[in-house]
């Protein structure tokens, strides 16, 4: 009797071992495995590491206390395989998505932070996991992408080079000095540090036309201006506002329309 309770005692205390030790050891190190291996590759491939870590310990102490508390953990291991083939075949969307998301991560056409463009969706990525993209857009809303999708689709990643050109296109008045108005906008352009000297903007011709919906045939101007990454999304409406203050002192009515995103 003694013995058995000996036994007992020490199986209790090898489990409370296991959890009360096991568990914050786990979650340690796997947090050391993303910080090491975040020097080494990109954001998104030491969350994964992380995620492979954490979930990979959790089990392995997950089975190892199965087995003290004597369960047969081949049996259950054999009924889990055979479980998680009938899943697979009934979750191929899930696989498929598996699949897509290793080709995404090796691909590195993005990583976590970086704004990217998928059909209608625009925004900043905030994870990439095996079975989708989490996208955070500019009105605060958290988008799930499928992994197939993105694969699938065009992709635009518009945060992958340093910097960025904005394209704008102004309308002005048929009888506009073309000269004089490009002047004026370069002026604009160079008197604000936001807007990069090198590459440097550009301002042209664009074409003569009607407006839709108009009889009045106006001078259209292309300007082309480049500015950090970081900053290409709140350019634009400082570009158009500075260009309207500049027109309204000289009493010309203009239009302005991004013409890239």
């Amino acid at each position: 009797m003694n013995d058995l309770i000996a036994l007992y005692a020490g199986n209790c205390l090898r489990i409370f071992i296991l959890i009360v030790g096991g568990i914050p050891f786990v979650f340690w190190m796997s947090k050391l495995l993303a910080r090491l291996s975040s020097k080494h590759v990109s954001q998104h491939i030491a969350v994964l590491l992380r995620k492979f870590m954490l979930y990979g310990g959790l089990l392995f102490l997950l089975i190892i206390t199965l087995q003290e508390l004597g369960f047969n953990v081949a049996a259950l291991l054999g009924a889990a395989g055979i479980f998680g083939v009938a899943i697979g075949f009934a979750s191929q969307a899930a696989v498929s998505n598996i699949i897509s998301g290793f080709f995404l991560l090796f691909e590195g056409s993005f990583s976590v932070g970086d704004i990217i463009k998928s059909g209608d969706i625009l925004g900043s990525v905030e994870s990439i996991d095996l079975l989708s993209v989490y996208v955070r857009t500019s009105d605060n809303k958290l988008i799930r992408l499928p992994n197939e999708a993105l694969l699938k689709q065009s992709l635009s990643n518009l945060t992958y080079y340093p910097v960025k050109r904005i394209d704008c296109v102004v309308s002005m008045p048929y009888t506009i000095d073309v000269e004089d108005a490009k002047n004026q906008i370069q002026q604009v352009i160079a008197s604000n540090s936001l807007f990069l000297k090198e590459p440097a903007a550009v301002v042209t011709v664009n074409k003569l036309a009607m407006h839709d919906f108009d009889t009045e045939i106006r001078t259209f101007l292309m300007v082309r201006v480049w500015v950090a990454t970081e900053k290409f999304l709140s350019a634009p409406a400082i570009l158009m506002q500075h260009l309207k203050d500049q027109f309204d002192k000289e009493d010309v009515v203009i239009s302005i329309v991004q013409s890239n995103n």
